[in-house]
């Protein structure tokens, strides 16, 4: 009897120490990839955005959500809830991440004129091909990660210098501290590939070929 109480006991605290580590993996994963895209460099994305930004969220819900549920689980004896629990709510929570990331437009933060105008005045940027007058720079906003945080996301053609582009960085560092933006996410690409083309009705278009990344930063 005494076996087997003790047996359970190690049983337990086997199943909450599993849960504290999924836990911690789920949350301290989604928040390093959150803020440093690692797989973008690899992937060579034509345009700013990474499959796994839609891979890795619903991966570290389902770690972190698992582990939740082993702690309680563990606690009422019965771990198994965990599993029964935490696959469904991953696929209702993708589900929920999925329709989010779609149903966002525009620039909801209004904080993208200020930092393209702070890269600007960075003097180091090319002029855009696709937008005569304007320095080759553009930004968006986008959602990351499991609590779907608001970010800035920029992209700069044409900065291949490692010096010009700590310059860049710097710029809309301090705009970032000044105004207290939102985190900002900087995408390096090495040129703008832009060309006009003329349909067959002679209205002119522009188009985007594929383009290089070369340099993937984080302010904030």
């Amino acid at each position: 009897m005494t076996n087997a109480a003790g047996q359970h006991r190690y049983g337990g605290r086997r199943t909450l120490t599993a849960g504290l580590l999924l836990l911690a993996i789920g949350l301290g994963a989604n928040y390093l990839l959150e803020r440093h895209d690692v797989f973008m460099l690899w992937e060579q994305p034509s345009y700013p955005g990474s499959w796994s930004e839609v891979i890795y969220p619903p991966l570290c819900f389902l770690l972190a959500a698992t582990g939740a549920f082993l702690l309680i689980g563990g606690a009422m004896r019965r771990p198994w809830v965990a599993f029964g629990v935490a696959i469904p709510l991953t696929a209702l929570y993708s589900l929920f991440f999925i329709v989010m990331q779609f149903a966002q437009t525009g620039d909801p933060l209004g904080e993208c004129p200020a930092l393209t105008q702070a890269a600007s005045n960075s003097q180091v940027i090319p002029m855009s091909k696709a937008f005569q007058g304007s320095a080759a720079v553009s930004c968006g906003v986008g959602r990351r990660g499991v609590f779907l945080v608001l970010y800035n996301d920029m992209t700069v053609y044409g900065v291949t210098d490692p010096e010009a582009q700590e310059h860049v960085l710097e710029d809309i560092a301090n705009r970032h501290r000044q105004a207290h933006t939102h985190p900002v996410r900087v995408s390096f690409y090495e040129e703008e590939n832009w060309s006009v083309q003329q349909g067959k009705n002679g209205v002119t278009f522009g188009k985007r070929g594929p383009e290089k990344l070369i340099r993937v930063a984080s302010v904030g």
